[in-house]
C-alpha cells in the first residue's frame, strides 16, 4: 500500500515539476507542437523576433484596421505558429526532446546567455574586416562604391 502511494505521490510530483517549469504534461502532450512551443520559450526567440522587427523597421501601425492586418502577419503569435510548422518540418519529436534536455543544461543555458555577446562580438569583427577593406583597397587606387543609408 505504501508503495502504490508512493508511486502516486512521485508521478504528481513530476506532473507538478513539468507544469511549474510549462513543459508540456500528460497524454494530450504527445503533440509534437507544444514541445516545439516550449522549446522556443525556453530559447528565447520571442527577443529575437522583436529585434528582427526593429532592425528591418517594421512597427505596429496605430490605426486599427492596419493593426489587424499587422497582426495578421507579423504578430508575435503568427511568428510562433509559422516557426512551430518549420520546426516540425525539420525535427522529429525525439530531436525536440533533445533540445529541450540541452538548452534545460547547465551548459545549453550558458549557451543561450553567451549567443547575444558572441553574434556582438562577430558584428564588431566584420565591420573591422570592412573598414579595413575600404581603407586598404582605397589605398591601392580601387574605388569602392558604398550603398546609399537612409533613414
Amino acid at each position: 500500500m505504501h508503495f502504490i502511494c508512493l508511486t502516486i505521490f512521485i508521478t504528481a510530483l513530476f506532473c507538478a515539476n513539468g507544469i511549474i517549469e510549462g513543459k508540456p504534461t500528460g497524454p494530450s502532450s504527445a503533440n509534437i507542437k507544444d514541445y516545439v512551443k516550449y522549446l522556443l520559450s525556453l530559447i528565447g526567440v520571442e527577443n529575437e523576433y522583436t529585434r528582427f522587427l526593429s532592425y528591418v523597421k517594421i512597427y505596429p501601425p496605430e490605426d486599427k484596421k492596419m493593426k489587424a492586418l499587422y497582426d495578421e502577419y507579423f504578430s508575435l503569435e503568427s511568428y510562433l505558429s509559422d516557426l512551430t510548422d518549420i520546426y516540425t518540418k525539420h525535427y522529429t519529436l525525439e530531436d525536440i526532446l533533445k533540445l529541450i534536455d540541452f538548452y534545460s543544461s547547465s551548459l545549453g543555458k550558458k549557451t543561450l546567455q553567451l549567443n547575444h555577446e558572441l553574434n556582438h562580438q562577430m558584428e564588431d569583427v566584420m565591420l573591422t574586416k570592412i573598414s579595413d577593406y575600404i581603407f586598404t583597397s582605397t589605398e591601392k587606387g580601387f574605388d569602392i562604391i558604398l550603398p546609399q543609408i537612409s533613414n
